[in-house]
């Protein structure tokens, strides 16, 4: 299987986790942690007693558990636009290219690749009950300026390209675009704990939150097949 590497921004980290055992283990253990504690309750001292290493040790590596969040959220932004430029390289058609996308976006196949340290699963299930917090919060435009949400920017913008594609008079590609991932993501999170808000009450078939944002395309982006029967 194809690995793959990834730079993340320095600003996320005080000393890079990726350069040392130590800060791998920091890595390996944090997202399942943040996961069972939510990010209110996780402390870096429960990472340190999950990983077996100290406090102090934590710290040389994240300044906050904030940063660390921002870390993971951006590495899942990161691994999903190589995913999506991966699968969809031999898709010539465009209407089919942006499906593809859509379907490796709530579906996560198999044969996609782990981004290392966390498996795809604990990465994504991370960003859909936790990534909301990576920037709903007061340090927001300061993140941004830094740029910290630019991997979650470029897969809005690789979506906002594949519509443009399919329909090259949308007036608002990346409104659609982002729409389009707030809502793999939330309907998910909704699915799973206020099903009501949802039309696939707790069902954990992934395919019929997918079958739901094809449909959102065919109905929102015109000159495509389904439009065009």
């Amino acid at each position: 299987m194809t690995k793959y590497s990834f730079s993340l921004n320095s600003d996320l980290y005080l000393k890079d986790p990726l350069s040392s055992d130590k800060g791998k283990d920091l890595l390996k253990h944090g997202a399942p942690l943040i996961l069972s504690t939510g990010l209110e309750g996780f402390t870096a001292r429960k990472l340190a007693e999950a990983a077996g290493l100290t406090e102090a040790t934590v710290y040389k590596y994240f300044a906050n558990k904030q940063k660390l969040l921002q870390y993971y959220f951006q590495l899942y932004w990161t691994w999903l636009a190589q995913q999506i430029k991966v699968f969809t390289a031999v898709e010539v058609d465009p209407y089919r290219r942006l499906i593809a996308s859509v379907r490796l976006l709530s579906e996560m196949p198999e044969v996609a690749a782990d981004p290392g340290l966390v498996s795809k699963e604990v990465l994504r299930q991370l960003v859909v009950v936790e990534g909301v917090k990576a920037f709903h919060h007061a340090q927001v435009d300061a993140d941004n300026a830094k740029k910290l949400y630019a991997p979650y920017k470029n897969v809005a913008a690789l979506f906002a390209e594949m519509i443009l594609e399919v329909d090259p008079d949308q007036p608002y590609p990346y409104s659609v675009a982002t729409t389009l991932l707030e809502m793999s993501h939330s309907l998910e999170y909704y699915r799973d704990h206020l099903p009501s808000l949802t039309d696939f009450p707790r069902d954990q078939d992934p395919s019929k939150l997918t079958a739901f944002l094809e449909h959102f395309i065919n109905r929102f982006i015109s000159k495509n097949p389904a439009n065009d029967n």
